[in-house]
C-alpha cells in the first residue's frame, strides 16, 4: 500500500491508492453530504471495525464484555440499529479464552499474520468499503484504532453521508480524530463506563491543510 510523505512533525499523511477505486464507486451511487440528521441512524445498521493492534485486549479484561459494552456505548446513543463487530490483528496472540469469549459474542475474528506490512490495514480498508458499497448511507461506520492511515477513507465516507464514530486509544491521529463525528476513548469502552467525549466539528479540512 502506498503512503503518502510523512509531515514535519510526524504525522502520516493520508494513504489513498487502495481505498480509491472503492470510494470512487461509493461517490457515483451517493450525494456528498455530512452527515447531520442523527434521527436517521438511529435504527440504522452500524459496523465495527476493529484493529486490535492498536486497540488490544488489556490484562484481566472480561472478554466477552467487550462487544457488550460497545452494543451499550452505541444504544445510550440511541443507535438501536443491527450490530456487527469485526476484528482484526495476529488472533494468536489473544488468550484461547478471550478469543472463545469474543466469539461468543458475536465479534467475528480475522487473523492477520504477523510480519506483514500494514495487513490489518489493508485487511480493514478492503472490506469497510465492500460493506459501505452493500449497506448506503445512512449507515454508521466505527473504527476502533488510532492510526492516523484511516483519515482520508473515514472523511471520504462521511462525506457521503455515513455517520462515522471513532473509538481511539489515549494517543491518536488528530487527522483520524477530525475525520469522525463522535469519539470514544477505548478504556471507556472496555471498562464499560462514559460517555463519548465532545468533538469540534469539521476540522478535517483546516487539519489537512495544516491550518489548525
Amino acid at each position: 500500500m502506498r503512503r503518502t510523505k510523512t509531515s514535519e512533525n510526524g504525522v502520516v499523511q493520508q494513504r489513498r491508492s487502495l481505498s480509491d477505486v472503492g470510494l470512487k464507486y461509493l461517490a457515483t451511487m451517493a450525494t456528498h453530504r455530512e452527515a447531520d440528521d442523527e434521527s436517521e441512524f438511529v435504527t440504522a445498521k452500524t459496523s465495527v471495525w476493529w484493529d486490535v493492534e492498536n486497540c488490544g485486549v488489556p490484562k484481566g479484561c472480561e472478554g466477552h464484555k467487550i462487544a457488550l459494552n460497545i452494543k451499550s456505548a452505541l444504544e445510550k446513543m440511541k443507535y438501536c440499529g443491527p450490530v456487527t463487530i469485526n476484528a482484526y490483528g495476529d488472533i494468536n496472540q489473544m488468550r484461547f479464552s478471550v478469543q472463545q469469549a469474543l466469539s461468543s459474542t458475536g465479534v467475528s475474528l480475522n487473523h492477520v499474520p504477523p510480519g506483514v506490512k500494514d495487513g490489518s490495514d489493508k485487511k480493514i480498508f478492503v472490506d469497510m468499503l465492500l460493506w459501505a458499497m452493500e449497506n448506503r448511507a445512512p449507515a454508521n461506520i466505527m473504527l476502533i484504532s488510532g492510526d492516523g492511515d484511516y483519515s482520508y477513507v473515514l472523511h471520504r465516507l462521511r462525506m457521503m453521508g455515513y455517520n462515522v464514530l471513532l473509538v481511539r486509544p489515549e494517543h491518536a491521529s488528530r487527522f483520524l480524530i477530525a475525520a469522525t463525528n463522535t469519539i470514544w476513548l477505548w478504556r471507556s469502552i472496555v471498562a464499560g463506563g462514559s460517555g463519548p467525549l465532545a468533538l469540534a466539528p469539521m476540522l478535517f479540512n483546516k487539519l489537512s491543510l495544516g491550518r489548525v
